[in-house]
């Protein structure tokens, strides 16, 4: 049990030295060696956790994913307007985001590199699944009248998306505070930026 242990922890170290030089370098351009010597381990050695460079990229993204999936799903769980809903996916997203900083530019970086391969298509169907996700409560929105009609669902999700993708760069616990972040994402986002025009 204890041995068992060891090595889980052992390859969480791993998986989690590696997740930042994929985030810093990319994948291709960081090889078991780096990874290695990040934990202090011999490339051989690196192999008793993880069969191949790949497999470590399977079991972040892997992880990551499902993860992803479970906020999203519990967001937008039944209970409120739309735009209560949307409050709580934009939650989630700022969360996870903030929590998973190189997960987040490993998807970025490898979309259309890596992950084009065929055994990385989980990737590809997680990201469809969130996306129905966001557009199945905005469509609500619509259907409810508390989002207007005259809008692209999807448009809008990868709008709300690319936006909330660059939080770990800028965010900073000092200064900012999670909700009045949101707040002011939901307000930009429903009610614009152009100021009232006077008729």
């Amino acid at each position: 049990m204890i041995k068992r242990k060891k090595t889980d922890e052992r390859r969480k170290q791993i998986a989690a030295a590696a997740g930042a030089l994929f985030a810093e370098r990319g994948v291709r351009d960081t090889t078991v060696r780096d990874i290695g010597d990040r934990v202090g381990l011999l490339s051989g050695s690196l192999y008793h956790h993880f069969k191949t460079k790949t497999d470590i990229v399977h079991g972040i993204m892997g992880g990551y994913g499902e993860d992803l999936v479970a906020r999203y799903e519990r967001a937008a769980l039944p209970g409120g307007t739309s735009i209560e809903k949307l409050r709580r996916l934009f939650h989630a997203c700022f969360e996870a985001n903030l929590e998973h900083p190189d997960e987040e530019a490993i998807l970025i970086r490898e979309l259309d590199n890596l992950f084009r391969e065929p055994e990385f298509s989980y990737v590809h169907e997680t990201l469809s699944k969130i996306e129905e996700i966001f557009v199945n409560v905005i469509e609500e929105g619509i259907r409810r009248r508390e989002i207007r009609a005259n809008i692209d669902p999807r448009f809008v999700y990868r709008m709300m998306m690319d936006v909330m993708g660059t939080v770990p760069r800028w965010y900073d616990p000092r200064t900012h505070h999670e909700a009045e972040i949101v707040d002011h994402w939901i307000e930009t986002f429903f009610q614009g930026i152009g100021a009232p025009i006077d008729v």
